[in-house]
Protein backbone atom coordinates (compact mmCIF):
# COMPACT_ATOMS: atom_id res chain seq x y z
CA UNK A 1 0.00 0.00 0.00
CA UNK A 2 2.77 2.49 0.62
CA UNK A 3 4.01 1.92 -2.53
CA UNK A 4 1.02 3.30 -4.19
CA UNK A 5 0.96 5.95 -1.87
CA UNK A 6 4.39 6.66 -2.91
CA UNK A 7 3.81 6.44 -6.73
CA UNK A 8 0.40 8.29 -6.23
CA UNK A 9 2.62 11.74 -4.95
CA UNK A 10 5.13 11.64 -7.52
CA UNK A 11 2.24 11.52 -10.24
CA UNK A 12 0.80 14.24 -8.28
CA UNK A 13 4.06 16.40 -8.06
CA UNK A 14 4.98 15.60 -11.93
CA UNK A 15 1.72 16.59 -13.03
CA UNK A 16 2.22 19.91 -11.10
CA UNK A 17 5.53 20.31 -12.36
CA UNK A 18 4.46 20.07 -15.81
CA UNK A 19 1.43 22.35 -15.58
CA UNK A 20 3.51 25.14 -14.23
CA UNK A 21 5.95 24.64 -17.02
CA UNK A 22 3.31 24.47 -19.91
CA UNK A 23 1.66 27.82 -18.23
CA UNK A 24 4.67 29.82 -17.75
CA UNK A 25 5.95 28.88 -21.76
CA UNK A 26 2.42 30.31 -23.17
CA UNK A 27 3.68 33.86 -21.91
CA UNK A 28 6.93 33.71 -24.52
CA UNK A 29 4.39 33.06 -27.40
CA UNK A 30 2.51 36.38 -26.35
CA UNK A 31 5.31 38.26 -26.74
CA UNK A 32 6.56 39.72 -30.02
CA UNK A 33 9.52 41.94 -30.09
CA UNK A 34 9.15 44.49 -33.10
CA UNK A 35 10.98 43.84 -36.50
CA UNK A 36 13.75 46.04 -37.59
CA UNK A 37 13.54 48.45 -40.27
CA UNK A 38 16.12 46.82 -42.24
CA UNK A 39 14.04 43.52 -42.78
CA UNK A 40 10.91 45.36 -43.05
CA UNK A 41 9.13 45.36 -47.33
CA UNK A 42 9.92 48.78 -48.38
Amino acid sequence: MKKKNLFTLIAAIATAFAATIATSACIYFAYQPEEPECLRDK
